[in-house]
């Protein structure tokens, strides 16, 4: 099993069992000296979400090293035969190891997903300009970790519904330690000034939502 760590939409553990049915342990855990931050372009807004590339609310979210911040976090056992699936899913991020910390307060070690650049994604994970043009290029031009984007509307609704589900304490981490790409906006200043997105939440309303 490899423990996995999951900080959006992988906080509905039924996102999670779309990718990973045969997951084990879907528990919250903290992971301390990390934030969040939508800077990332979801390239799967355009592929399949009928995202607009006019548009700057093109972001999903990533993670990021930050003394001081404390993020809430699912945590599952993830079998092996199936993490090729779920690095799949998430191609476009680098995947590091980080210490987590438990409900007793003891410590366990996971992977998750975090902040990469678009060199190193091409470098790394795109050998050649055809499989970049398959994953990306037919989608969306454009640098994928940008500094100036805002999140996708959908997605940022089926994360703070997955937050909520797990407790208003868990929706108050999500909103005090997710930031925007600008590094300096928090995620609960900016939906301040979004209303509908708040009306949405409290409302109930179904977003379902699947990444890549």
């Amino acid at each position: 099993m490899i423990q996995v760590l999951g900080y959006g939409s992988l906080l509905s553990e039924i996102s999670a069992r779309e990718t990973v049915p045969g997951l084990e342990r879907f528990r919250l855990v903290r992971v301390p000296g990390y934030r969040r931050i939508f800077n990332k372009v979801g390239v799967v807004f355009f592929s399949r979400h009928g995202a607009c590339s006019d548009s700057l609310e093109i972001a999903s979210c990533a993670t990021e090293p930050a003394v001081g911040c404390e993020i809430v976090c699912s945590a599952f056992d993830c079998p092996e035969s199936e993490f090729l699936e779920l690095y799949e899913r998430e191609h476009r991020f680098r995947w590091i190891e980080v210490e987590a910390l438990e409900a007793d307060g003891s410590c366990s070690t996971g992977r998750i997903c975090t902040r990469y650049s678009d060199d190193e994604y091409r470098l790394n994970k795109c050998i050649t300009e055809s499989e970049y043009e398959r994953r990306v290029g037919r989608y969306y031009r454009g640098r994928l970790w940008r500094d100036d984007i805002l999140p996708f509307p959908r997605y940022l609704s089926f994360c703070l519904r997955a937050a909520a589900e797990q407790g208003e304490g868990v929706l108050d981490n999500f909103l005090d330690s997710s930031f925007l790409a600008d590094g300096k906006t928090s995620l609960r200043r900016y939906l301040a000034q979004r209303e509908p997105v708040l009306d949405w939440l409290k409302a109930g309303a179904d977003y379902g939502y699947r990444d890549s």
